[in-house]
């Protein structure tokens, strides 16, 4: 006979192991397995952007900047700010570049001013440029004091 062990209770007896492989392990007759590329999920670009048309019709200055304002109002921050103003807007809009400036002064990354076609109002993209400049540079130093008296 041939000599097997003594049953132990809680034991099997295998006359030869075999070793379990898990999911993840390669079999000698696959060989090695290659990594699989990292799955890439494309995000698109999105860019926010506010639009305020000033085309109306206009006969005074505060109709003009209580336009503005209810049109701007509820803006948030955004890439982009565009700006349509028609010929009434401009010719009864006193102060309108200081007004664009100060609605879209902390919240827009650009600025953007369309007016009627014409040299006439092709000053409104540099007034609004120059009321920004001021407000940043004023922003600024409203900050460093803010960091000096601290």
């Amino acid at each position: 006979m041939t000599s097997q062990k003594p049953h132990i209770p809680g034991q099997w007896p295998i006359a030869q192991p075999v070793a379990l492989l898990s999911a993840s392990e390669p079999t000698e007759a696959q060989g090695p397995v290659a990594p699989e590329p990292p799955v890439v999920v494309p995000v698109p670009t999105v860019r926010l952007v506010v639009t305020a048309d000033l085309t109306g019709s206009y006969t005074s200055s505060s109709q003009v900047t209580a336009d503005l304002y209810e049109q701007t109002r509820r803006s948030s921050d955004c890439h982009a700010a565009i700006v349509h103003c028609g010929h009434e807007a401009l010719t009864h809009g006193l102060g309108l570049a200081e007004q664009i400036a100060r609605a879209f002064f902390l919240s827009a990354q650009s600025i953007e001013v369309h007016v009627p076609a014409g040299t006439r109002h092709s000053y409104m993209a540099a007034e609004v440029h120059r009321h920004l400049a001021l407000m940043c540079a004023d922003h600024a130093q409203m900050l460093n004091r803010l960091r000096a008296a601290s």
